[in-house]
């Protein structure tokens, strides 16, 4: 049980009952980091649109963004996003050795220079947020300065939610979601 009471569309603002009633509108349940985030009327769209333009928006290699928020899920130990994003890194080809490996991708095998590079970054990121010149190097030497933001924006969103969803242990769905869209409410591409 979390440790605060979930702000349910019955009881919600105004603002954040019509929120919740266009996100199940859409297809899309409303997830309880969401009704979480609620007790901050203000800023709840905000962070939900930083999340769908993260999942919908950017350039960075779908994959790679899925590999990013599984390890950094890895490095906060937050079941939440872990179980959440492994569906959609399955779904965007992931290895069942990769999703078993994530957490030790260096030396495993299961990747290749860039996504090793990727996760080298996002892991000196998700850990304490400064990166070696060498880390910096060998993702620049894989990727754009525009997709190296991305990527960054991309740990520091989910590190955020990870840790959100931590300090509040707010609970895991009573339902398991079988595919990506179940969580988005749009169809898999």
């Amino acid at each position: 049980m979390a440790r605060i009471p979930y702000v349910e569309k019955d009881v919600a603002a105004q603002e954040i009952a019509e929120l919740f009633e266009k996100m199940e509108a859409n297809g899309a349940p409303v997830a309880n980091i969401w009704k979480i985030l609620a007790h901050v009327p203000p800023t709840l769209l905000h962070v939900i649109r930083m999340g769908n333009g993260i999942l919908t928006k950017t350039r960075l290699d779908p994959k790679l963004r899925e590999m990013a928020i599984l390890l950094t899920a890895e490095i906060l130990d937050c079941e939440y996003e872990r179980r959440a994003h492994a569906m959609f890194g399955r779904e965007l080809g992931m290895t069942d050795e990769q999703m078993k490996s994530i957490n030790n991708f260096e030396g495993s095998g299961a990747f290749s220079d860039a996504e090793t590079a990727v996760l080298r970054f996002s892991s000196e990121v998700a850990k304490g947020g400064r990166v070696k010149e060498e880390t910096f190097s060998a993702l620049a030497g894989h990727m754009g300065q525009d997709l190296m933001v991305e990527l960054a924006q991309t740990v520091g969103f989910y590190g955020m939610l990870g840790r959100i969803l931590l300090a509040f242990e707010v609970d895991l769905s009573e339902e398991v979601p079988t595919s990506s869209s179940q969580i988005t409410g749009r169809p898999k591409k």
